[in-house]
């Protein structure tokens, strides 16, 4: 199928299903994926993703820089600020509910492979929580700032973990042992990176507002053009410094959202700094991610009646479990009780966009293979279309 029949079809079907799903209170990158899925491979084979062929070239650089903005996205809806005001007790949940199903996702990938950089990944996809998703079922809970901190946590752990296994795929790959001196050696350029954006961020968007001018030509998209160009630029320097591009892609979210921080005279100026950074999001979100979800559903090679269901069900088993155990054990050591525990357990189990995006780096850089692939994209998306389900059920007073 030749580019732009393929990207028509692709993307008008993955937003008439993406926002179906949106309408009945599920995430849009369900049916994103599905859409993928039901083309590619694994079902109908309309459209295969083949390496060399100008089409499928096409598509994945599209993809690509669908996952960069999904990054640019995230970094911005993490907010810095709000980072810096989490609570202690949301740092315990969001700790013990990591390091919980972190562990128990990476015992059982490695008792069924026998890898351990391929166990990393499992268990870093199933160790996050998808801000997103929580932050849309927990809008009438009480918990919900608790819960969204520990999520907005639970994105910096994975970042960073995704920047750990970056590094360690290059060496694997470059012929390298793979020794603890790079785990220390990545984690010391993941730091110094986050630290040299957040004192740039401070010293031009916080303190100077270089970003001031930009709002004159809001109407002519400026400002979107620059998200886009810092995130692109930070994404080369992320790559040429040893990490994946979208850890700087993630950065200049960051960046950019700590306009939020500048101190506003009047009222009408923070509504207008609101709008102009939900309309970058939305602008952004609205063509170039769904593309992203697409792909991953395109690189879904197996018939989902190939899927080894006894993994399946033990990593999605580990994906809930970890939450509810780690979560809950967080949550009662800050001193929560009873029904409680559960619906601050069950809403962490969300999984979502960046667990996808760490899964397809895997794919491509050979660590994961196809049928682990598909397990895990099957996990990522029975847990997204349970939690908020099982919320509404464990939630009710």
């Amino acid at each position: 199928m030749e580019f732009l029949l393929a990207l028509l079809v692709l993307l008008l079907l993955a937003k008439i299903f993406g926002e179906a799903l949106h309408y009945i209170g599920l995430s849009s990158l369900i049916g994103e994926v599905a859409v993928g899925i039901v083309l590619g491979p694994a079902l109908l084979g309309w459209i295969i993703i083949t390496p060399g062929d100008p089409t499928s070239e096409a598509i994945r650089g599209v993809a690509l820089l669908g996952l960069i903005v999904l990054m640019l996205v995230a970094g911005m809806n993490s907010r810095f600020d709000m980072l810096m005001k989490v609570k202690f007790k949301a740092f315990v949940i969001a700790i013990s509910g990591f390091a919980t199903t972190f562990t128990i996702g990476f015992g059982i990938s490695y008792a069924w492979s026998q890898q351990f950089l391929t166990s990393l990944f499992v268990a870093a996809v199933l160790s996050n929580t998808a801000t997103e998703i929580v932050i849309r079922f927990t809008e009438h809970s009480p918990f919900r700032d608790l819960m969204v901190g520990a999520a907005l946590i639970d994105d910096i752990f994975a970042v960073y973990v995704l920047g750990i296994l970056s590094t360690a795929t290059l060496s694997q790959t470059s012929g390298h042992p793979l020794d603890f001196s790079v785990f220390i050696w990545s984690t010391i350029g993941i730091v110094a990176f986050f630290i040299l954006v957040v004192f740039l961020s401070r010293e031009l968007v916080v303190k100077r507002n270089i970003m001031r001018r930009l709002w004159k030509f809001e109407q002519r998209g400026i400002p979107l053009t620059f998200a886009i160009i810092l995130a692109l630029v930070l994404a080369t320097v992320a790559q040429r410094i040893g990490l994946h591009a979208i850890i700087g892609a993630y950065m200049a979210g960051l960046f950019i959202g700590r306009l939020r921080e500048r101190p506003m005279v009047t009222l009408q100026s923070r509504i207008r700094l609101n709008t102009m950074l939900e309309s970058i999001t939305t602008s952004l979100q609205s063509i170039l991610t769904p593309m992203f979800f697409v792909f991953v559903g395109l690189s879904f090679s197996i018939n989902p009646g190939q899927i080894n269901l006894v993994l399946l069900l033990a990593l999605t088993i580990a994906a809930f479990g970890g939450k509810l155990l780690g979560c809950g054990a967080g949550a009662a050591a800050v001193g929560y009780k009873g029904r409680d525990l559960a619906e601050i357990g069950t809403a962490m189990c969300a999984r979502g966009s960046l667990e996808l995006a760490i899964l397809q780096f895997g794919l491509l850089s050979g660590v994961v293979g196809s049928g682990l692939f598909a397990v895990m994209v099957m996990t990522a998306l029975i847990t997204t279309i349970l939690t908020p389900i099982l919320y509404k059920y464990v939630a009710r007073k």
